[in-house]
Order: C-alpha cells, then structure tokens, then sequence
C-alpha cells in the first residue's frame, strides 16, 4: 500500500506525541496523543478503502471531519481565557457536528454536501485559531511568539484550514479548468502539501510544551 508523505509527516507527529507524553498528560495537551493516531489511522484506511476495496470513503470522511471540528474546538476553547470567544466555540462546534450528520443523513453518496461542510467547518477553525494567536500577541508583547506552543498551533492550524477552504470552495472550478500541481487535481495536491505545515507545526508545539515543562 502506497504511503503519501502527509501520511510520514502524520506518523512522524504521532511518534512525538508517544514521547512528549509524559509531560502532555498533565495537561489538556494530553488529548493530541489519541487525535493523532485516530488522523493517521483513518488517513491510511481511507486509502484502503478507495484502492483496494473499490469503495466509497464517504462515511470515513465525515468522520475523520466529525472528530477534527471537535478536537480542534476543544483546544482553542483551553486556549483562550476570553468568554466570548469560549461561547462561540462552544456554539460552532455543536452546529459544525450538526451539520455534518443531518448532509450525511439527508445525502450521504453526494460528496459535495461533505466539501460543504468541510470548507465552512474549515473557515471557523481557521478563524479560532487566529483569533488566539492575536489575543495571546496582545496580552503580552513581550514573549517571543516562535518560542510559544499556541503560535506553532495557531499558525498550522490556521494556514490548513483556510487553504483547505478556499481549495475545496473552487472545486468545480478546479475540475473544470483541469488546474493541476504534480500530476494531482489542486484539492488533492493542496491539503496535502498543507498537511505536511500542519503536522509539523503541532510536532514544534508538542516539544516546545516537553522543553518548557521540563524547565
């Protein structure tokens, strides 16, 4: 079976989680040990799935999206000390959920009703995730933000998730146009180019939490 390197780069994430976890387990942190594996997993079973079985990944996409709205809302809920912005992850992740299952109930063989929702999902995200980074900028302009887990977080996160969004909104327009990058239609090339900045942001931010426990 066939490894795409944004698979490595995932492996390569969840091995550094294994061993910053004696640290991470102290904390909220903890929770990337179980997402990362679940991303790695179902990645390479959906692949099994498409190649070899000869069947759709649908159901295993909307899973794989379920699990990653809740995950990343959990973590920018912790990351944030401001109310309003804890309300309204708690609002959106609920909604994104809600969404994702009434499009699978209603049409689950139409993969433009995931994309849909993967894109708007994928909006808000991106968005939590800047939204923490300026506030952790503004309360306190001293720090140097390279040296913070959040900023490594935050700016994976945020870049994957909004380039994610503005590829799959111009789906059509990419089949259409037969726009292409390495041999890959651009929505197939694009996540997983970004998928290499995103799990090695969160590989950073896992050993900067190691190194600044341990001091």
């Amino acid at each position: 079976m066939k490894i795409h390197i944004n698979n490595i780069f995932e492996l390569i994430s969840f091995l550094v989680c294994i061993y910053c976890y004696p640290v991470l387990k102290k904390s909220f942190m903890k929770w990337f040990l179980p997402f990362l594996g679940f991303v790695f997993v179902g990645e390479l079973f959906q692949y099994y799935q498409w190649h070899v079985l000869k069947e759709s990944t649908i159901r295993t996409n909307y899973l794989i999206g379920i699990i990653e709205s809740i995950f990343y809302g959990y973590i920018f809920y912790q990351l944030n000390n401001q109310k309003i912005i804890k309300r309204a992850i708690a609002f959106f992740v609920p909604l994104s959920v809600l969404g994702y299952c009434i499009t699978y109930l209603v049409d689950n063989k139409n993969p433009a009703y995931f994309f849909n929702n993967l894109t708007i999902s994928g909006f808000f995200i991106a968005t939590f995730a800047l939204i923490s980074l300026y506030i952790k900028f503004t309360d306190d302009e001293e720090i140097l933000l390279i040296s913070e887990p959040i900023f490594w977080i935050a700016f994976g996160v945020s870049l994957f998730y909004s380039g994610v969004s503005v590829t799959f909104s111009l789906r059509d327009f990419i089949y259409e146009n037969n726009l292409s990058i390495f041999g890959k239609k651009l929505y197939n090339s694009v996540p997983e180019l970004l998928s290499i900045v995103l799990y090695t942001s969160i590989s950073i931010a896992l050993l900067l939490c190691r190194q600044k426990n341990k001091i």
